[in-house]
């Protein structure tokens, strides 16, 4: 008997192919880590405009904004806050954009001069999100600065 190869073999290999790749991608997919930036990530996106939006317009309204900088030659971020503020307090969030476990979170702690200095020698290279969430005499204010650690 001999074998002949004709369109009925032709569909039975192409359909086994197609479930053979589609079981791959499925077992793929069950591997590779799909979690969210953040908990409850969506409950924070609701009410998102109305909290940071009034921070922000707070920071907008501010006669010297806030300056965030990078100091690449000793690898610090420099936040600089307007001199005529007091009582400076919050925190500032670090955000690593693709891979929660390094984002940290610090507390502000001003200099006289209202300048606060964060190493970041530590930090991992590439893309992060500096969000600087604080207040002064009760006022609150939300500055961000996206950053590249070199």
């Amino acid at each position: 008997m001999k074998f002949r190869f004709h369109w009925g073999w032709a569909i039975a290999v192409f359909y086994t192919l197609f479930v053979a790749i589609m079981v791959y991608f499925v077992v793929y997919s069950k591997s590779v880590d799909h979690s969210l930036v953040r908990d409850n990530y969506y409950d924070y996106d609701v009410g998102y405009e109305k909290l940071i939006g009034q921070k922000k317009r707070n920071s907008n309204s501010l006669s010297v904004p806030v300056k965030i900088e990078y100091n690449q030659s000793d690898k610090s971020v420099i936040i600089d806050f307007p001199d005529s503020l007091k009582n400076i307090s919050g925190e500032v969030w670090f955000y690593r954009v693709n891979n929660e476990r390094f984002d940290k979170k610090l507390e502000i702690k001003t200099d006289s001069l209202n300048i606060q200095v964060f190493d970041v020698k530590d930090f991992i290279k590439g893309k992060w999100k500096v969000s600087v969430d604080w207040q002064s005499d009760n006022k609150k204010y939300l500055d961000e600065k996206d950053m590249y650690f070199k």
